[in-house]
């Protein structure tokens, strides 16, 4: 999932471009880390930023920053347990591409408000609902960090952003990250040894099919030459 983005039918990229609105002082404070932030003592990892916010008022637990989805993502398991129907659902113009390297259609578009239940953070966000796999409940993308002028850091798991009395700051939950890299790992496993009985049932179907066309071609020859099969 390093890279998603969606694109139109016609296979061109979609880009997500908001109007840009005037920049006042506070949205450009300096946005930086330390080493104090590092989790874990300083201890190197390689764990995503997964984060909890507040999705019209439900607590979403595990959610994906991924800078480099071009798309914010809600998957359709989430989308159920919130307790949404269909009805709300935009029909979408565009594919998915980078789930697993296949091509999704989506279910639809939705525009959700999403929160952090500290009065510091409130957008209404657009999510493409999936039908997907997934051990996250949702992404978000480029295009939410950059509408809340922000800086994710897996690295550091802090989501910071410029606020009028200052920088605020998400924090990530490894504890969260390590088991849905465990659960993706997991799903990719078992899509892979699918993947694997399929091309196998696919060869020995195409061996049988030459089989058979072999034994017909070898009957008609037979057959052309005067003989009759006993």
């Amino acid at each position: 999932m390093s890279r998603i983005h969606k694109r139109d039918h016609n296979g061109k990229q979609i880009f997500s471009v908001d109007k840009a609105l005037p920049m006042e002082p506070w949205m450009m404070r300096p946005i930086f880390f330390s080493a104090q932030d590092v989790p874990m003592n300083g201890q190197a990892h390689s764990d995503p930023l997964v984060i909890t916010l507040l999705i019209e008022e439900w607590g979403v637990t595990r959610i994906l920053v991924n800078s480099g989805s071009s798309v914010e993502v809600l998957f359709y398991d989430t989308f159920k347990r919130m307790e949404f129907s269909d009805d709300i659902l935009v029909p979408s113009t565009y594919r998915i591409y980078g789930f697993n390297g296949t091509i999704t259609i989506p279910k639809g578009g939705v525009t959700l408000r999403v929160s952090d239940g500290g009065g510091y953070l409130d957008t209404l966000t657009k999510f493409c609902v999936v039908d997907v796999s997934s051990p996250y409940e949702s992404i978000i993308g480029r295009p939410w960090i950059a509408g809340i002028k922000g800086v994710a850091s897996a690295y550091y798991q802090r989501l910071r952003f410029p606020m009028y009395k200052g920088i605020a700051e998400v924090v990530g939950d490894p504890q969260a990250a390590r088991q849905c890299m465990q659960v993706d790992a997991q799903i990719n496993e078992e899509r892979q040894a699918r993947q694997r009985g399929e091309n196998k049932k696919a060869k020995e179907a195409k061996v049988a099919e030459e089989l058979k066309r072999v034994i017909s071609q070898a009957v008609m020859t037979y057959e052309a030459q005067g003989n009759e099969p006993s």
